[in-house]
């Protein structure tokens, strides 16, 4: 696996065509900050962390969140930078995403953050991926 946050963007929309529940996936801290900020916005229920705190094998189960209609919650969601390909943005470049509608997360020196967050905090960063 040469990117962590794609493999969890591919697992997220494949889970939610396949119609699934939950999603699982390995640990990592960056993913676990996109999983805090994507439930405060409401785009999954929950997630939780399996495994002890010194295992190799921890996980994270994401409860994906469904309409009452059985359509998703997210709608798109997409990396925006790889490793051989950053694209890094200031905060006079942040603008809303589909007019507030979607979200993009920023990875700054202040940790992972949304587009609001940035620009509450004046503070630019890479782009790591759009939801909507």
């Amino acid at each position: 696996m040469t990117y962590p946050i794609s493999d969890m963007v591919i697992r997220i929309k494949n889970a939610y065509k396949a119609g699934k529940k939950t999603v699982s996936l390995p640990y990592s801290r960056i993913k676990e900050n996109i999983c805090i900020i994507l439930k405060r916005e409401g785009f999954i229920d929950d997630y939780e962390i399996n495994g002890s705190l010194n295992a190799v094998s921890k996980n994270i189960e994401i409860k994906l969140s469904y309409f009452e209609n059985k359509k998703p919650t997210i709608i798109d969601i997409k990396v925006t930078s790889t490793p051989g390909l950053r694209f890094y943005k200031n905060v006079k470049d942040i603008k809303t995403y589909k007019n507030g509608l979607g979200m993009e997360l920023f990875s700054t020196s202040a940790g992972i953050l949304s587009d609001v967050e940035c620009r509450v905090k004046n503070i630019g960063g890479l782009s790591l991926l759009k939801v909507l």
